[in-house]
C-alpha cells in the first residue's frame, strides 16, 4: 500500500491553519503506554490492544470540533476524478457520539460511501480540498451553525449507527425482516416527534410553501406570513413549522435569513422576543399523526406544496388567512 497523498498530511498543512484562526487547536496525544488506573478502562484498553484513553474521550465532550481526516486521497480508476480511500477511523464515530463537530473530507466529492449517507453542513463539516477556505469563512460568517451540527450529527450518528440500527440493518442484509425491525422505527419515529413537540409554543401554527417557485414570489409568501406573526400581539406565544419536505434543510436556512434580515432592518418590526420558528422535512405517517392534533391552523400562502399537504393531510388542519390572522 503506497499513500501517495496522505489525507491527514494535506490537512495538518493547508487546513488547519487557516481553521485555527477561528477555533483554538489542541495537539494533544495520548500516552500509547499509559495503563489506566480504573479498571474498567484498564479492561477496555486491554481489549483494545491499549487504544482505550479516557482522557481523549473526556477532550472531545469538551470541544467544540475534531479533525477526523484520514485515508489518502487518490484518482478513481473509473472516472478519474479525486477520491479517498481508508477514510474510515474510530475518531470519525467517537466526535459525532461525543458531540462536538465532526471535519473530514465532503463524503459526496470524495466518493465516500455508507449505508446511511450524513448531510454535509447538517451532520457533519466535509470540506473541498480545492476551497478550503470556503469552509472557514462560512463558519466565521456564522458560528452558531456549530451547534446546531454538534447536535444534528449525534443525533444521527445514535439513531443510524448504534447497537440497534446497526444489528437490524445487518439482519436485513442477511434477508431477515422481524417484527422488531418495524417496532424499532416506530420508536425512531416517536422520539423525533417528541422532539418537535418539546418545543411548541402555546400556538402552533403551520405553512406548505411550494419550494418549486421562483425565490422573489416564494420569499414574497413567507415574508407575509413571517411578517403577520411576527407583528401579532402574542407573537412570543406563536410556533411556526415550515414543510421543507421538497428542499433541503440548507437552502431553506439560506432562504429563510435573507428573508429575516430584510425584516429586522425596517425600523417599525421588532422580533428580539419573536415566535418560534422550525423546519420540519419528511415526516413519517406516524409522526403526522402525532403532530395534527397539536396543529391550532394552516396559513394559506399563494402558492403552497399540494403533494405535501396531501401527505401530511392537510384537510384536517383548521384554515388560517393570512389577511384575517390579526
Amino acid at each position: 500500500m503506497i499513500l501517495d497523498r496522505p489525507l491527514r498530511k494535506i490537512v495538518w498543512e493547508q487546513f488547519l491553519p487557516l481553521i485555527e484562526n477561528i477555533l483554538p487547536r489542541d495537539d494533544t496525544v495520548d500516552d500509547f503506554d499509559k495503563t489506566p488506573s480504573d479498571s474498567y478502562h484498564y479492561l477496555q484498553w486491554k481489549q483494545t490492544g491499549q487504544r482505550h484513553y479516557p482522557s481523549y474521550y473526556q477532550r472531545l465532550k469538551e470541544s467544540a470540533a475534531c479533525a477526523c481526516f484520514g485515508g489518502s486521497v487518490t484518482s478513481s480508476y473509473f472516472t478519474g476524478e479525486p477520491i479517498v480511500e481508508w477514510w474510515d477511523s474510530w475518531r470519525f464515530w467517537e466526535s459525532l457520539a461525543a458531540g462536538c463537530v465532526t471535519f473530514h473530507v465532503d463524503f459526496d466529492k470524495y466518493g465516500v460511501q455508507l449505508p446511511v449517507m450524513p448531510e454535509n453542513w447538517r451532520h457533519y463539516i466535509g470540506i473541498d480540498l480545492d476551497n478550503m477556505q470556503d469552509t472557514v469563512d462560512r463558519i466565521a460568517d456564522d458560528p452558531g451553525i456549530l451547534e446546531k451540527i454538534s447536535r444534528e450529527g449525534r443525533h444521527w450518528a445514535i439513531d443510524n449507527y448504534g447497537p440497534v440500527p446497526t444489528a437490524l440493518r445487518f439482519l436485513e442484509i442477511l434477508g431477515y425482516h422481524t417484527p422488531q425491525m418495524e417496532k424499532y422505527q416506530e420508536n425512531v419515529d416517536e422520539v423525533a416527534i417528541v422532539s418537535l413537540l418539546l418545543q411548541l409554543r402555546e400556538i402552533t401554527l403551520i405553512v406548505f410553501p411550494d419550494w418549486s417557485q421562483p425565490e422573489e414570489s416564494l420569499g414574497l409568501d413567507l415574508e407575509r406570513v413571517v411578517r403577520a406573526i411576527a407583528t401579532h400581539p402574542d407573537k412570543n406565544k406563536i410556533s411556526l413549522l415550515i414543510d421543507t419536505s421538497k428542499i433541503s434543510d440548507e437552502e431553506a436556512n439560506l432562504i429563510l435569513s435573507t428573508l429575516a434580515m430584510n425584516l429586522l432592518m425596517e425600523e417599525d418590526l421588532d422580533v428580539s422576543d419573536g415566535p418560534e420558528i422550525s423546519l420540519i422535512g419528511q415526516l413519517s405517517k406516524i409522526q403526522w399523526e402525532a403532530l395534527i392534533p397539536r396543529l391550532h391552523g394552516r396559513v394559506v400562502l399563494e402558492h403552497e406544496n399540494k403533494d405535501a399537504m396531501a401527505q401530511a393531510k392537510a384537510e384536517n388542519i383548521s384554515v388560517c388567512e393570512i389577511n384575517n390572522f390579526m
